[in-house]
């Protein structure tokens, strides 16, 4: 009898504790952003938390964490307890090229993060000064051929997406640009305006109000379709550039081995809110982006193939940061 009424406690016990953590979430979530607070990405993300807690049920608590392109806030959640409630909203910076850029990112980028999903998708743009003599991607394209290292272009800095994407578009045209980094586009604002600096590579938020003001001019865009805030630049697939086509995107990812049903939990309900008309309205017209909400295996397909092709621009041009 002592042994029955010990296994009828243990049933009892069992069957009063969470199974697989299907109480998720029981408490707050902290969402870590490895940027600064007001920039473009902290406050996407705050949006999307705002409507995010009305599907889980739940509040999120955004952790900003800045530091060494957003590698510092990566590496506290890939050292987080993996219980879904410490996650990453993270961009491409240190989900696809930190790891290339920095000799110890503090993470491993296929071991120690669990994906959850991809949130967003924006396109870079290729912007000219109105002086420049040219309009098209191939009017570019021939009058920088013609001045080999003769014309700058500005980005967000050293290492930076915008910084890459000027050097894939150098890599699949064969042109010669010199590559002027500044602390962010705002910073840049006055040399393009001067005309000391011709181009710049930036979403098109970054420097729309120089394009309303007729300062700059949009040449090429890296997304397969054309952006609602400048509908008459051609995509790189209009502009006979396909090796140009890249994004601009957000994702969110937790600590590996964070189970299953909480991932599903979190990527539902993510999926769900970006579902939103005001938030999806934000995205496009405010922010130039593209909702997506993809499934955590898609998004690890998309990191893996984001990782290659950046380790390879970054072992080309040969730029490492410390």
């Amino acid at each position: 009898m002592p042994s029955a009424r010990v296994a009828i406690v243990a049933v009892i016990l069992w069957a009063s504790l969470p199974v697989c953590g299907q109480d998720f979430p029981a408490r707050p979530i902290r969402m870590v952003v490895p940027f600064a607070p007001g920039g473009s990405i902290d406050t996407i993300a705050r949006s999307i938390a705002q409507r995010w807690i009305t599907r889980l049920n739940q509040q999120i608590v955004v952790d900003n964490r800045v530091g060494a392109g957003g590698t510092i806030g990566t590496q506290l959640v890939a050292a987080a307890p993996a219980d879904g409630y410490t996650i990453l909203y993270g961009n491409s910076g240190p989900l696809s090229i930190g790891p290339s850029l920095y000799a110890k990112p503090g993470y491993d980028l296929f071991k120690d993060l669990a994906r959850v999903s991809l949130v967003n998708r924006a396109p870079f743009i290729i912007f000219a000064v109105t002086s420049l003599p040219v309009n098209s991607a191939s009017e570019l394209i021939a009058y920088a051929k013609e001045r080999p290292g003769q014309l700058n272009y500005a980005s967000s800095g050293i290492g930076s997406g915008l910084h890459l994407m000027g050097e894939l578009f150098k890599t699949v045209t064969g042109v010669n640009l010199v590559h002027v980094p500044f602390t962010g586009m705002g910073a840049a604002t006055s040399e393009l305006v001067s005309g000391r600096v011709q181009l710049a590579v930036s979403t098109a938020p970054g420097l729309l109000a120089l394009v309303k003001a007729g300062r700059m001019k949009g040449i090429v865009s890296s997304g397969v379709r054309r952006s609602p805030q400048l509908p008459d630049v051609p995509t790189c697939i209009e502009s006979g550039i396909p090796g140009f086509c890249s994004t601009s995107w957000h994702a969110v990812v937790a600590p590996a081995k964070t189970s299953r049903h909480v991932i599903v939990k979190l990527q539902q309900t993510l999926a769900a809110t970006l579902t939103d008309p005001e938030l999806r309205d934000q995205l496009r017209i405010r922010e130039d982006a593209e909702p997506v909400g993809s499934s955590p295996e898609e998004l690890a397909q998309f990191l893996r193939s984001e990782f290659d092709k950046w380790a390879k621009v970054i072992k080309a041009v040969g730029v490492k940061a410390e």
